[in-house]
């Protein structure tokens, strides 16, 4: 096990354990050039998994059910949809243009004082869930919607993480699921996790203490500025190539 992949697990963990989400964003950027995607992909799911479970301990009070459970019922066709049109999406060109919609959107939210406010009813809850499960399914990308859309509702910050959190492991899980279906997790790749688990769980557990520092005010900004990394992470590719061409 390289240090390098160490860092970058402790680096991701703390992040997640800091903002709620966040763990595939930092690692998928990282590990995708010290390994193979087949191993990156699920290794990424895996370690977002074991973070939400040590960060989720410091809002577990604040889940409701309730709140939580349209988004889980629109992940329940999302993520298998998602695989299911994985191998016929173009994802350089998928991720591109869901990287130019962040990158616009996070820098308009940034520059404005007062962020908006959605009412929304469970439909349109679990229309998100959907989205955000078809997105994890086909290109591992399904924090963004999730996360996103809870930072615009009349939430305060303990809320949304209770929220997006509790969501994150239930949609992870039904992922991982298909990927074991899929014999995307051997031994070996079980192996690596198994060395990098304690890195990440420490630093996840450091970044929820971190965390509860934070205003509601400062959590949502923050949220919108690890929206534009990862606009921008997932356009750069993309843009790389087409400034090659010329």
């Amino acid at each position: 096990m390289s240090p390098e992949i160490l860092l970058v697990g402790a680096l991701s963990g703390f992040v997640q354990g800091l903002s709620g989400f966040a763990f595939g964003l930092v690692a998928t950027s990282f590990w995708a050039w010290m390994m193979a995607p087949q191993e990156v992909v699920p290794l990424v799911v895996m370690g977002s998994l074991l973070g939400q479970f040590v960060s989720i301990a410091s809002v577990r009070h604040h889940i409701k059910v309730r709140r939580v459970s349209p988004f889980v019922a629109g992940s329940l066709f999302g993520v298998p949809l998602g695989a299911a049109v994985l191998h016929d999406l173009d994802a350089s060109t998928f991720r591109a243009f869901v990287g130019l919609g962040l990158i616009v959107f996070c820098a308009l939210m940034l520059r404005t004082k007062v962020f908006p406010k959605i009412q929304a009813g469970r439909p349109m809850d679990a229309a998100v869930g959907f989205t955000s499960g078809a997105l994890a399914g086909a290109c591992g990308i399904g924090g963004p919607p999730m996360t996103l859309w809870c930072s615009m509702r009349n939430w305060d910050t303990v809320t949304q993480r209770a929220t997006f959190q509790s969501f994150f492991i239930i949609m992870q899980l039904q992922v991982l699921s298909i990927y074991i279906w899929q014999d995307l997790v051997d031994l070996s790749l079980v192996s690596t996790f198994a060395a990098i688990a304690p890195v990440i769980m420490g630093s996840s557990w450091l970044g929820s203490r971190v965390g509860r520092r934070y205003s509601d005010h400062q959590f949502q900004r923050m949220i919108f500025l690890l929206l534009l990394a990862s606009g921008v992470a997932l356009l750069a590719p993309s843009a790389s190539r087409f400034v090659s061409t010329f």
